[in-house]
């Protein structure tokens, strides 16, 4: 089983103290997808607001190979499916809003389209279900040429990152999957995992013969970024019937921790109306 937390009332709770709360009918649930080398965590602050709402439970997930989860020979958005879904079941989901940001935003279509009868409203963070190209060789190589066995402490790390990778931002996010286990550094994603399926993961998954999604949807995505563009709004249409976009004009990928207001507010009026 992958890793999730759950929220209610503005805090995490233990899914064995609160075991029934999703039985109830009065709880809305949102479940939250990270993207590429993220993890739920990222998360937390917006959950915990959003979760405050009455009626209202969050749940963020650790996808394959990424939060500290047994690493898997393989990730593709097929197997982060069937993982989402076998967590549903376990939890008793059977009807949910998603929201899905980057890499988590295409695993979020995936099954709207296949798996719909789980879903219910969806929102979909600047990431768009077309292909884009393989440029993220850089990032996984860097972290993969770090020799975990000669670091101390994390800033030898970004010290060595940032020879290839000047975005001080960036490199924090990626580090954060850099833990101290009994005095030894160790990724918490499966790197070698990651890499193989590179290729993969930056496109959208080739679904034939499917209806289209007809539920509502919600694609918010970045001013400032290339991910989602004005040209992709009639493929996004071609999948999902219902469907809305918002642009928050000053921010870039990471919009969610760019402009958290903004995008708080836009999920929050689309997931109450």
């Amino acid at each position: 089983m992958i890793n999730f937390q759950i929220y209610k009332n503005g805090h995490a709770i233990a899914f064995e103290n609160e075991n029934n709360c999703f039985k109830k009918e009065t709880f809305q649930t949102l479940f939250i997808f990270h993207g590429l080398y993220g993890r739920g965590k990222n998360w937390q602050t917006f959950s915990k607001i959003l979760s405050k709402k009455e009626n209202q439970i969050v749940v963020t997930v650790d996808l394959r190979n990424h939060g500290g989860n047994d690493f898997e020979e393989d990730i593709s958005y097929f197997l982060m499916m069937n993982d989402v879904v076998r967590l549903f079941n376990y939890l008793g989901i059977e009807n949910t809003n998603l929201l899905g940001h980057s890499m988590g935003g295409k695993l979020a279509m995936v099954i709207a389209l296949l798996k719909p009868k789980y879903v219910n409203k969806m929102i979909i963070a600047d990431i768009s279900p077309i292909d884009y190209d393989n440029d993220e060789d850089l990032i996984i190589n860097s972290l993969l040429n770090i020799n975990l066995d000669l670091i101390k402490n994390r800033g030898e790390a970004e010290n060595i990152l940032s020879k290839d990778i000047g975005q001080k931002f960036l490199r924090s996010f990626l580090l954060q999957n850099l833990e101290l286990v009994d005095g030894k550094y160790k990724w918490s994603i499966n790197l070698k995992a990651i890499k193989k399926s590179l290729k993969d993961l930056r496109k959208f998954p080739n679904i034939k013969n499917i209806n289209k999604f007809e539920k509502k949807v919600l694609c918010i995505y970045g001013g400032k970024s290339n991910y989602v563009k004005h040209e992709h709004f009639n493929i996004f249409k071609n999948f999902f019937s219902n469907i809305f976009f918002h642009k928050i004009k000053n921010a870039d990928h990471f919009l969610h921790i760019q402009n958290p207001q903004e995008f708080f507010e836009a999920s929050n009026k689309f997931l109450n109306n």
